[in-house]
């Protein structure tokens, strides 16, 4: 028997056999130093309520990918109720997008699919890899099912009314054959091929692959709705509506004149560290803003330690941390 034909015969059985077998600590919590409320609390209400804008962060994902968050304002409202959102522990807190712009790379998506979506004992998809070209999403991997089938797709990201984005194979191959194709003469569809049900933020309906970022986002998580979608080079850009809250930002939510890579608190309550402070006023400054801020919510005191740190007049704290990437560097993680 030909090579071609005998490879050929096994991708077929490989197929026909997957169409009829379908798978089926919280750290401890620190003592509460109260730092005193600042003079110009507002008092229509705002000053209650924790408010939260990022500009140029590169937010770490894990410690080798990030999402690059070009402007992120919202509220931040505890993850139980009464509770006090601690900046130690990413999941004492969510954030309620009031609007904003989030992109991430190929890498970057590969890492939440790896380690969110499919991370899960029988996952049919594993070792995923993802690269953004000419516009489309390519995803590279091993496609589990009884016997490891290794694909390649490409798909062009479309936004759904209800937020998923809609992954629709325009090119499919599986092995080096021509996947749509051979699915075709066989009667076969994806979600004959892959058991999404335990998956996080995916699932899969006849060959269409649908992703909800939202749910794909490690804590703090965010809510919002999606209004846009667009592939720009080798990034994939998301941009979340403006709500009516969202003009609280520039007036009563306003950092300091001449930031440009920070994160900022503004009213309500916040503990960090040993401290809790009340009618927040805390900003966080990138200390070399020549690159984005490069900041890892896990590892936060280590590139404080490593910056410094000024109190106002007026009760307000403003540090300055050093890139996550650059510990280590220069004395960056040295400092007493």
């Amino acid at each position: 028997m030909r090579p071609s034909v005998a490879v050929c015969f096994v991708i077929v059985a490989a197929l026909v056999s997957l169409a009829f077998v379908r798978s089926e600590t919280e750290p401890p919590r620190p003592s509460a130093v109260r730092i005193a409320p600042a003079d110009n609390a507002t008092h229509d209400g705002a000053d209650s309520i924790l408010w939260m804008e990022m500009r140029n962060v590169d937010l770490h994902i894990d410690d080798r990918h990030v999402m690059h968050m070009r402007t992120l304002r919202g509220r931040v409202v505890s993850s139980a109720t009464g509770a006090i959102a601690w900046l130690d522990d990413p999941k004492s807190f969510r954030i309620r997008a009031t609007a904003g712009t989030v992109a991430v790379d190929g890498d970057a998506i590969a890492a939440l699919l790896n380690e969110v979506a499919f991370n899960y004992p029988g996952a049919p998809i594993k070792n995923l890899r993802v690269r953004i070209e000419n516009g489309s999403l390519v995803q590279r991997g091993t496609l589990h099912k009884g016997v490891d089938i290794p694909f390649e797709m490409w798909t062009v990201p479309a936004l759904q009314s209800d937020g998923r984005l809609r992954l629709h194979p325009d090119r499919l191959r599986i092995f080096s054959v021509n996947g749509i194709a051979l699915m075709r003469a066989l009667g076969l569809h994806l979600d004959r091929l892959m058991d999404l049900r335990k998956a996080r933020g995916a699932t899969v309906k006849g060959d269409d692959l649908f992703l909800d970022p939202l749910q794909l986002i490690p804590p703090p998580t965010v809510e919002g709705r999606l209004t846009s979608v667009r592939i720009e080079q080798n990034l994939l850009v998301q941009e979340f509506a403006r709500t009516p809250d969202d003009s609280i930002f520039g007036t009563y939510v306003r950092p300091d004149s001449g930031a440009r890579n920070f994160v900022y608190f503004r009213g309500g309550q916040l503990r960090f560290g040993k401290l809790t402070m009340t009618d927040t006023d805390l900003l966080i400054h990138d200390d070399d803003e020549r690159d984005p801020f490069d900041l890892y919510l896990g590892q936060y005191n280590r590139q404080l330690v490593a910056g410094h740190t000024k109190n106002r007049p007026d009760y307000g704290l403003r540090t300055w941390m050093v890139d996550y990437g650059k510990l280590g560097q220069a004395g960056g993680d040295s400092r007493d």
